[in-house]
């Protein structure tokens, strides 16, 4: 489930945010019948969506995209915390948990399980004004995911038992919730804003309520709302419009409709003073909001204030980062006109640079503000953020999940028509409306002000170490055998329920002179390019004491060149409305982004500057540091880094480039002068060490010309350092180390053991064999085991970090300190039973089924195709990679995948590493 809560819509620069189940289904004997009085809406001309009401009330809209062979099913509720009472408050969301439980149909994790086995992308979420189900998946595999929605749209089956179980998992996402300062800042935020509206209470609901809420009141709560007149079923893809709405009819057309929820009647009374608050716990990072009241979503305003908001805080050109970053006050800095249903705030929000005072940062954000009121925009500044706006409308129609979830958000909360005028109003939004909304909305009495202000740190956290040659004992857990449906027998054994590759134009790759190489497919589906790349130039080569070096490097490639400043560099690409961004990673840094195709040429140029000719102006070098430190103190606060890294430490030896985090530390950062980062640039920089990936909307003869011009004449780097990361052998014992992290509610535990290279002969097998145990979401056999079967954790991963070096396996659950002893043990069991026994004929088959089936899901999108053309060249698996991808995995035999658990899942030797607040005789041996 996802743990956001507030969905938003991926282009708009607004934020969002028993026997009567038998009375609401009239099952028939023939689930063919379809009901004749479903009213089919006109279709507005130059819309591409279709709209239906059936007789139930149930609303669908479709819209048909023939990009790839997928299709995006969503059911939206009009059901949110926005519906909830006092006493009550987190009842949305823990239905939506709820919901995973099982039908009559579907046993309890048979609907994941079932997904999986059909390549399905699926989750869910809950938002203050609505709850959203999704798939995405093969658009032949359509059906599948009606039939699952229908079944649980009325079918629920909400045991008592369940309810007590996911209670543990609920509170686990409550303790990680209070330990990440910026959420814990934006709930109260909420809080303190709205005082009589059900904004106030946030989505997770407070603890109390949620501990009180009994079964029978979730079960009321579920008759109430999921209905047929308070949902939207949305379908965009490759589906036939008149087949998937037949398709609707068939599934949701029988079930009763239902009487309308009950109403929300309370209206926030308007504001009549500023409210200020300030959270104070252990921890480094000060972060600051600013709300001011705004209308809804559907107001007239809204066009207006969505501008504002870009103008004042979107982007390195925006007025805020100026202000606030250029000027050294902060690390980051944006804003945004959130809408909801009903009226809801804009939002301004900043992190403080190290040393840094929080009413400092205050007084320099409201002085921008303010200046709004005072000097309406330029020109320029109005063109580029227009620019931008339509650039993304543009962008967002790469995905089907991105359509579905603009239509089924804005439907639910407004219109999904609202989309059809919104680039024309926006294109009318003047200076005078830009000034005329800020001096209207941007009210001192009307403002809420929230300071995250920690107190210090005692101390650097404390490390007890224990070291031991074995591990805890347990025996194999419980295997449920799953309902019968009549998917089974076609899917359980099939090798790939798709209909193929989503791009049927084949790539082309090309080598410059001077050794770049260039990979380039062309997608004419939608109008936009999307840019990947990287330079092997990561941090595998920082030196002793510089730790954080390549990450810097990266940091500075937008911050300046010889023929641009950094301001330079951002007005040249916001507008446009292209991005690019830098990252420094462990063995390369990478660069992504997007441009419109018409804008391809220009964007080219700006990333060849940045990349061959960063000045690494002194000024700018400062203000990095300050971004990279405060980047560190944020990951120590995180006790899922902290166990990671220490895991890091305990698994690679000193010197060993996988021992240290690539991020650095404060100390590290601290040592780095502009000569470290010039050096490293002139060593690691070149043509050579360069692949570049642009797939989209391309002229291919052009892309040639374009990339030969703006990297052509790049100088070849002569002798560049060796690629490779020396291997480590498994350690022979168990080693457990221990971080206490003050005020923390949860811990992490993280346990780790040496893996493998992307190209080591069982990769395939070990990717398959780290699915099964803990990569493939609410099924894995971790999942099932500390999730569904003990109720210890919100989630446990496991992951396969495989690179040209040989990474860790690392997995890793978050839980409440009283469980980590628990948590460590139940992850040692099912590595021990993986390890000793392998995986069953069965869960080979479903593995394989659901990887070679999500692959055309995962390729739907130009970034998805970029990313891995991208690895297919870094790695040498060939340009015909995708092709033979469904292949590879499907020569993969039981015994190589038994094989490959017994080679990497050695249970006597291995990392545990637990951060938080969490009390344990360090003397102890293994993980007991």
């Amino acid at each position: 489930m996802d743990p956001t809560h507030r969905h938003v819509p991926s282009y708009t620069p607004h934020r969002m945010r028993g026997g009567a189940q038998a009375r609401r289904m009239k099952r028939h004997a023939s689930m063919s019948q379809s009901p004749t009085a479903t009213r089919r809406e006109p279709v507005k001309k130059g819309s591409p969506v279709f709209e239906a009401v059936l007789a139930n009330g149930l609303k669908v809209l479709i819209q048909e995209t023939r990009g790839a062979p997928v299709v995006s099913f969503m059911v939206w509720y009009k059901v949110g915390s926005r519906n909830e009472s006092t006493g009550m408050t987190g009842i949305s969301h823990l239905l939506e948990h709820m919901m995973f439980k099982g039908t009559p149909k579907y046993g309890k994790g048979e609907i994941a399980r079932l997904l999986q086995r059909n390549g399905a992308s699926f989750n869910a979420g809950t938002s203050l004004d609505y709850t959203n189900y999704f798939e995405v998946l093969a658009s032949d595999r359509l059906e599948l995911a009606m039939e699952i929605e229908a079944d649980r749209m009325t079918n629920a089956l909400i045991p008592e038992e369940e309810h007590r179980l996911e209670m543990t998992v609920v509170h686990s996402e409550l303790e990680r919730n209070e330990d990440d300062p910026h959420r814990a800042l934006y709930t109260e935020l909420f809080a303190q804003a709205f005082q009589a509206h059900p904004y106030h209470w946030p989505t997770i609901g407070w603890r109390s309520d949620v501990e009180a809420i009994r079964t029978e009141q979730i079960r009321d709560y579920y008759r109430s709302h999921y209905l047929p007149n308070n949902a939207t079923v949305v379908i965009v893809g490759d589906a036939s419009r008149d087949e998937a709405l037949a398709l609707v009819e068939k599934h949701f057309g029988l079930i009763e409709r239902g009487p309308e929820p009950p109403p929300v009647v309370t209206v926030e009374p308007p504001q009549i003073g500023e409210r200020r608050f300030k959270i104070r716990k252990p921890g480094d990072t000060r972060y600051l909001m600013v709300a001011y009241k705004a209308p809804a979503l559907t107001d007239p305003d809204t066009y207006a204030l969505d501008v504002l908001g870009m103008i004042l805080g979107h982007g390195k050109a925006s007025r805020l980062y100026q202000a606030l970053v250029e000027g050294g006050l902060a690390t980051d800095a944006e804003a945004a006109n959130e809408t909801a249903r009903d009226p809801l705030f804009f939002i301004a929000e900043a992190t403080a640079a190290p040393g840094v005072p929080l009413d400092r940062l205050e007084r320099a954000l409201l002085e921008e503000a303010d200046r709004m009121k005072a000097e309406p925009p330029s020109q320029g500044e109005l063109s580029r953020v227009k620019k931008q706006i339509q650039a993304s409308f543009t962008y967002s129609r790469d995905s089907v999940r991105s359509l579905a979830q603009q239509l089924g958000y804005y439907e639910t909360v407004g219109s999904y028509r609202y989309l059809d005028t919104y680039l024309d109003l926006i294109a009318k939004v003047t200076p005078e409306d830009i000034q005329r909304v800020a001096r209207g909305y941007l009210l001192d009495d009307s403002r809420t002000v929230g300071h995250y202000d920690p107190l210090p740190l005692d101390g650097v956290p404390s490390a007890g170490y224990a070291r031991g040659a074995g591990g805890p004992r347990g025996g194999p857990g419980r295997i449920r055998r799953p309902a019968e449906n009549r998917y089974r027998e076609r899917d359980a054994g099939s090798a790939a329920a798709t209909k193929g590759p989503s791009r049927a134009i084949e790539p082309v790759r090309f080598e410059l002179p001077n050794g770049l190489v260039v990979v380039h497919r062309v997608n004419p589906a939608n109008p936009t390019v999307a840019i990947q790349g990287l330079v092997k130039a990561g941090a595998i080569y920082d030196p002793a004491g510089k730790g954080g070096l390549a990450s810097f490097v990266a940091a500075m490639l937008d911050r300046g060149t010889t023929d641009r400043t950094a301001l330079d560099q951002a007005k040249a690409l916001e507008s446009i409305g292209a991005s690019l961004r830098f990252n420094g990673g462990p063995e390369t840094v990478t660069f992504s982004g997007n441009a419109l195709a018409e804008d391809i040429g220009t964007v080219l140029a700006v990333l060849a500057d940045a990349l061959r000719n960063p000045a690494f102006p002194p000024d700018q070098i400062e203000k990095a540091r300050d971004e990279q430190i405060v980047r560190v103190k944020v990951a120590e606060e995180d006790t899922a880094f902290v166990a990671s890294k220490v895991a890091n430490e305990i698994l690679f030896p000193p010197g060993h480039p996988f021992h240290l985090s690539s991020i650095g530390t404060k100390a590290s950062l601290g040592a780095i002068a502009r000569d470290d980062l010039t050096s490293s640039h002139a060593a690691h920089y070149g043509p050579n060490t360069v692949v570049l990936v642009l797939v989209g909307d391309i002229d291919s003869r052009a892309t040639i010309e374009q990339v030969t011009q703006s990297f052509g004449d790049w100088r070849k780097l002569e002798g560049p350092a060796p690629f490779a990361v020396p291997r480590i052998e498994p350690p022979d014992r168990a080693e457990r180390r221990i971080v206490r992290m003050e005020g923390k509610s949860q811990v992490d535990v993280v346990y780790g053991l040496p893996g493998l290279s992307r190209t080591d002969p069982d990769y395939y097998a070990a990717l398959i064999m780290n699915y099964l145990l803990g990569g493939g979401s609410l099924s894995s056999r971790l999942m099932d085991n500390l999730r569904d079967k003990q109720g210890l954790v919100y989630g446990v991963y496991s992951n396969l970090n495989a690179g040209i070096g040989a990474g860790p396996i690392q997995i890793r659950a978050g839980t409440n300190p009283a469980n980590a002893d628990r948590t460590a043990k139940a992850i040692w069991t099912e590595v021990k039973r993986m390890h000793d026994g392998g995986p069953t004929p069965m869960e080979l088959a479903e593995a394989k089924s659901y990887m070679t089936g999500v692959f055309p899901v995962r390729l739907e999108t130009n970034s998805g195709v970029a990313s891995q053309l991208l690895g297919a060249e870094l790695y040498g698996l060939g340009m015909d990679y995708i092709d033979r991808y469904v292949a590879l995995i499907n020569s993969v035999s039981l015994e190589e995948v038994s094989a490959a658990a017994r080679r990497y899942l050695a249970p006597r030797g291995y990392a545990l590493a637990i951060a938080g607040s969490y009390d344990a005789d360090p003397s102890a041996p293994g993980v007991a």
